[in-house]
C-alpha cells in the first residue's frame, strides 16, 4: 500500500468513527454518551494520524491528541483555539471505557462531535489540498 492509499485508509476509518458517533446520538435513546465521545476521540486521533502519515511521519501509538498535534505543528501552524478544542477530546480516549471515570452529559457530547468535525475539516484541507 502506498502512502496515498494508507492516508485514505486512515481517513476512512476516522470517518467511520465519526459517523458512528453521530448515528448513536441520533438513534439510541438513551444515547450511550460515553461511547459516542470515545468514537469522537478515536475519529480525531485517526484524522491526525492520517496527517502525520501524509507528511511522511510515523504516528506514535498514543491516544494523546496534543502529542499528535505537536508533531503536526512542525509542518503547519495550529491555532491555539483549535489546539484547545481538540485536546479536550483526549480525555475520552481511555477514561470513558471504564465505569464512573468521567461524567458526560449531552451538551458535552455535542461539543465532542463538533470538535471531531473540526479535526476532519482540518485533515481534509491538509491532505486533499497539498
Amino acid at each position: 500500500m502506498d502512502k496515498k492509499e494508507l492516508v485514505e485508509e486512515w481517513l476512512r476509518y476516522a470517518g467511520m468513527d465519526l459517523s458512528s458517533a453521530k448515528t448513536l446520538l441520533e438513534i439510541m435513546h438513551p444515547a450511550p454518551l460515553e461511547i459516542i465521545c470515545f468514537h469522537c476521540q478515536q475519529a480525531a486521533e485517526k484524522y491526525l494520524k492520517a496527517i502525520i502519515i501524509h507528511f511522511d511521519g510515523k504516528p506514535d501509538k498514543t491516544h494523546d491528541l496534543s502529542t499528535l498535534l505537536d508533531y503536526i505543528d512542525g509542518y503547519v501552524q495550529i491555532e491555539d483555539e483549535f489546539y484547545r478544542k481538540v485536546t479536550t477530546l483526549t480525555q475520552f480516549g481511555v477514561s470513558v471505557r471504564y465505569p464512573n471515570e468521567i461524567a458526560i452529559d449531552e451538551a458535552m457530547t455535542k461539543v465532542a462531535i463538533a470538535s471531531a468535525e473540526k479535526v476532519k475539516q482540518f485533515a481534509e484541507i491538509i491532505v486533499l489540498e497539498r
